[in-house]
């Protein structure tokens, strides 16, 4: 067995946590090595937090290798695992008692490019002032909608961006899209869920540039008259899951959902 680590320096940035997953892995066993892309693994140990992940989804994806988080962020929606759980995590690895989880990616395409994000593609004004975007699903005109930008989410991302400017929790499992608009100048806008086999097109038809955002990344310029095709589900991330922390099980989604959202509140001087 093999394990890449992929380590985040801004979170781990004397490489402790990572050495840990090094000698961790190899006292049962397995060899480990620093993640380099093209290089065939069993699994990835993403050391940070849920952004560290979305850094490597992609290629994880693509190559169907499974993701480990190990938690050094703030919030950790992702992870599975906190360092300290390192030494029986990688035994449990070795007896194979864990579950794999897919987490579906979409799909964005913009000429003819295509972009895949586990969490949003999010188009947005460049220069601060509100933009004029354009919602079409499968052809048909929804709304334009005078905004600071257009969020099209997996049900992974609603509880990220979307869910900031004012969108839905979806369950993990559930084959939709989100469509949530930021700041938008109308009072009768509301997210938009929609099946995750449908074609959905955000136009900049205003006079203003645009930028695309895939997983918080800027990806290319959206020029006014240009569109992003959204559709999804056709690639898929795997996730390491121990117990019942799986995101298959309900209660635990919705418990960690309440745990990780819901921070003890600060107290009082």
């Amino acid at each position: 067995m093999k394990i890449g680590v992929f380590s985040n320096p801004y979170k781990d940035p004397d490489n402790a946590v990572r050495d840990a997953v090094f000698a961790a892995a190899r006292a049962c066993g397995i060899e480990a090595e620093a993640y380099e892309k093209g290089v065939t693994y069993n699994f990835i140990a993403s050391v940070g937090g849920d952004g560290t992940i979305l850094r490597i989804a992609k290629d994880c994806a693509l190559s169907e290798i499974p993701i480990l988080g190990v938690n050094r962020g703030t919030v950790g929606f992702l992870t599975e695992i906190e360092p300290k759980e390192l030494n029986s995590a990688m035994e449990r690895l070795i007896k194979r008692d864990y579950v794999l989880e897919r987490r579906a990616l979409i799909d964005a395409e913009h000429n003819g490019e295509h972009f895949y994000a586990l969490n949003d593609v999010v188009v947005r004004s460049k220069t601060g002032r509100m933009i004029s975007v354009e919602v079409s699903i499968d052809g048909e005109r929804i709304d334009k909608f005078a905004c600071d930008g257009f969020i099209a989410c997996t049900p992974t991302g609603s509880t990220a961006y979307s869910l900031s400017a004012g969108g839905a929790v979806v369950a993990p499992n559930t084959p939709v899209i989100e469509l949530t608009p930021i700041n938008p100048h109308i009072l009768r806008t509301r997210p938009i869920i929609v099946g995750s086999f449908e074609k959905i097109s955000l136009k900049n038809c205003g006079n203003h540039g645009a930028d695309l955002f895939v997983d918080g990344e800027t990806a290319v310029d959206i020029n006014s008259g240009d569109s992003v095709s959204v559709t999804g589900w056709d690639r898929s991330v795997l996730f390491v899951r121990f117990d019942k922390k799986s995101f298959y099980d309900k209660k635990s989604f919705y418990s960690r959902l309440l745990s990780k959202l819901n921070p003890a509140p600060i107290a009082e001087d």
